[in-house]
């Protein structure tokens, strides 16, 4: 039996190295006298966070060791020299760029599998700095000939940007010049009009100085010619300086007028487009590395549109009046990622489309960027879109449950098989000093995550005892650490609202044992303390023909268990020796348990085969056998089958069974003399069920015992047992009196 030593994290002092803010630091720690995690220091690089995993890490590092083979390569050969200029045609990336390598990561949820790729994307930027290998940015750039198949260059991380600006430069220089003609433009017209209008007003004022000084006209004096009629002299006059002066003049200012007015309101220099883009012939920086770290995008759930890039839809791009085509072009998730990390948690969600498309990325390092999926902007104009090539040469990092493997798209599993490795996570690691101590380290990661106070010493051990507990393994600990997580931050939570300088044990047993348990776990405990009231069960005294077995209800989407105790009752009656005047057949029935079920099928088979062994009597030919399990529905799983057998035992011989012991077990055909029992799931909880109702011993198999029971955990007695005659012993109680194994009839005289 394993026990948690008296100082579980050792004597010794250590000295741990760690990064912190970029330099490496030195701090001795004494593991056998430390008093809280304050002051344990936390390593800035996430691959140190990875716990549990040095199998996977090591596979992972094998990867990338491939990955960055592939990567000095492809820089002595320069592939990306054809790229650097837009209007250089794309060569074939078949030709350059070898598939692979990719990882898959298998486990259980919170096992570290997201952790480990961006710990990954992390490595990259360290080995990238080592080995001078370059990221690089991405600009999408207009045709001039073929606006709908916008241009593709890339360029050294951070000169994307540059460009950008020289670029937008050139534009607001073109602009400003533009704009600054167009006002000259209108100050030109609308002065000139002026001009033309006051060069009216003074013909006419000429006009008035000439009616007074009266000069000859025509050889008469000029208002003796117009009959000293003024106004038809001023209207002739009028007529003659309209077309010339006033008319052009008020046109002249109209134009310059509406100019203004139209270029305040957003005339055509200033139409706005999709995100208040304008027409415009600067280049788009779509892939942006200028952080010149190695990118990491987790595309979990991401459709075909983010995942493979799209050309968003412009109300304003008919007619060429909107946002122009390769202002419109957004890149996916795999161009974003391009010399970095793609990670698709649950990647058997993929549709076949997207999987397909997804294995052409891996195949080729390059997909143009295009509308895709099925909503895609109503069937516009921006379908016609279609880029070059855009590099797409990601280290793909795919992730899911152990029931993934079935459920990817075979063709993209192949490609992962051939070219990439499946990495199994482990769920639990050896319960050792060294393993324990990263339980220390885990804690105090957590707490500068969250920004918790300190957790103490017991506190510490109490998550390592809970971390035993959940591995269902008395000699590990569990990696699934994310649950843990949880605990951690309520226990936390509960310390801080006492003002507590530390987190206490009794706050971390608080937080396991009432706020840290998964909302399917609470429904079911619900249900069954609901269901609980009506259940008869009365863990006490002795019955001949019922006992207690224990099995477990299980949660089919999260796996959650929560444990159930079943009475189970039988009867047995000899045909021979029933009241009637003709033969009978024998019967064997179990009610009370799932129909077709495989497990209780098996289990029920085999008991008949258990007790024609032990005893020479068939149950099903010799007796009218029924066993029933008692207020129970759609019981099933191999547990039943010891439950059972000592049932029947307890009938045939007579002896009745102490109803204060439950048992669970799977019942085996016997090899001599011996018929075994082994080991079943769930024992934890079906232990802490029987505790729950008040039982006083449990019996379980030997294996269980030796595998997964602490017994500290339980307040209840725990029993191993290897055998059915172990199980007999602890369960029946000798009464020597009762002579008949089963009820039987005296038969009618005929």
């Amino acid at each position: 039996m394993f026990v948690l030593p008296i100082n579980p994290f050792g004597n010794d002092i250590e000295i741990l190295e760690r990064n912190v803010n970029g330099r490496k630091v030195k701090v001795k720690w004494n593991w056998g006298k430390f008093k809280s995690t304050e002051g344990f220091p936390v390593d800035d690089n996430l691959i140190n966070w990875v716990i549990g995993q040095e199998q996977a890490l090591k596979e992972c590092f094998l990867c990338l060791d491939e990955w960055v083979h592939k990567l000095k390569w492809l820089e002595k050969t320069q592939w990306y020299e054809t790229w650097s200029n837009p209007d250089k045609p794309k060569p074939s990336a078949k030709t350059l760029i070898s598939p692979g390598p990719y990882l898959f990561l298998l486990g259980d949820p919170g096992t570290g599998k997201s952790l480990i790729g961006r710990a990954l994307a992390e490595k990259l930027t360290q080995v990238y700095k080592e080995k001078g290998i370059k990221l690089f940015d991405v600009l999408c750039w207009k045709n001039q000939a073929l606006p709908s198949q916008p241009k593709i260059s890339i360029h050294k991380a951070g000169e994307g940007k540059k460009i950008l600006q020289r670029e937008q430069l050139k534009e607001l220089k073109r602009k400003f010049i533009t704009k600054v003609g167009f006002k000259v433009l209108q100050l030109f017209l609308i002065f000139l009009g002026l001009f033309l209008i006051s060069l009216g007003f003074y013909f006419m004022y000429q006009a008035w100085q000439t009616w007074n000084a009266n000069p000859m006209y025509m050889g008469q004096p000029l208002q003796e010619y117009y009959n000293y009629n003024f106004i038809d002299y001023f209207v002739g006059q009028f007529v003659g300086l309209v077309p010339l002066t006033f008319i052009p003049g008020g046109s002249l200012i109209f134009f310059g007028v509406f100019m203004w007015w139209f270029s305040r309101l957003g005339g055509l220099g200033n139409l706005r487009g999709i995100g208040g883009a304008r027409q415009t012939d600067v280049p788009k920086l779509i892939v942006d590395n200028s952080s010149g770290h190695a990118p990491f995008v987790d595309a979990t759930g991401h459709r075909s549109a983010q995942l493979f890039g799209s050309i968003a839809w412009d109300p304003y791009q008919t007619g060429g009046l909107g946002t122009p085509e390769h202002q419109r072009v957004t890149a996916g998730d795999i161009h974003r990622a391009s010399l970095g990390i793609l990670y698709i948690d649950e990647i058997k969600n993929l549709n076949p489309e997207e999987a397909i498309t997804l294995l052409t990325v891996l195949e080729d390092g390059q997909l143009p960027i295009t509308i895709r999926g099925k909503w895609h902007g109503g069937d516009t104009a921006a379908m016609a879109v279609a880029t070059e090539p855009v590099p797409a040469i990601t280290f793909l990092v795919g992730a899911g449950n152990f029931d993934s493997i079935g459920q990817i798209h075979p063709a993209l599993m192949d490609r992962i098989y051939g070219y990439g490795k499946v990495v199994k996570m482990n769920n639990d690691m050896p319960n050792t000093v060294e393993n324990r101590r990263k339980y220390v380290q885990f804690i105090a990661q957590e707490v500068k995550r969250f920004n918790l106070i300190p957790f103490s010493r017991e506190a510490c051990e109490e998550i390592v005892e809970e971390g035993r507990r959940r591995s269902n393994k008395k000699d590990a600990l569990t990696t699934r650490f994310r649950p843990l997580i949880s605990i951690i931050k309520t226990a936390a939570t509960l310390a801080m609202n006492e003002d507590c300088k530390v987190v206490e044990k009794r706050h971390v047993r608080e937080a396991i044992e009432h706020h840290c348990k998964t909302i399917q776990k609470q429904i079911l405990e619900h249900q069954l303390s609901e269901r609980g009231k009506l259940l008869e069960i009365t863990p006490k005294g002795v019955k001949l023909g019922q006992i207690y077995g224990l099995a477990v209800v299980r949660d089919p989407y999260s796996g959650e268990m929560t444990g159930s105790v079943l009475c189970v009752k039988a009867h047995m009656v000899k045909k021979n020796e029933l009241p009637r005047n003709y033969p009978i057949k024998g019967y064997y029935k179990v009610t009370g348990v799932a129909k077709g079920q495989s497990f209780i099928s098996d289990s029920i088979a085999k008991v008949r085969s258990v007790i024609l062994q032990k005893y020479g009597i068939d149950i099903a030919q010799d007796y009218l056998t029924h066993i029933d399990f008692a207020q129970s529905y759609g019981v099933d799983g191999p547990s039943a089958g010891v439950t059972m057998a000592i049932l029947l035992c307890s009938l045939i011989e007579g002896k009745p069974i102490r109803q204060d012991v439950a048992v669970t077990g799977e019942i085996n055909l016997g090899v001599g003399n011996s018929i075994q029992i082994t080991a079943v799931g769930g024992v934890y909880e079906k232990i802490k069920a029987a505790e729950a109702w008040g039982f006083k011993k449990v019996v379980i198999p030997l294996k269980n015992y030796e595998h997964s029971i602490d017994v500290k955990d339980y307040k209840i007695e725990v029993v191993p047992a290897a055998t059915l005659d172990d199980y007999l012993k602890e369960c029946l109680v000798e009464q020597p009196a009762i002579k008949v194994p089963v009820q039987t009839y005296k038969r009618r005289k005929t």
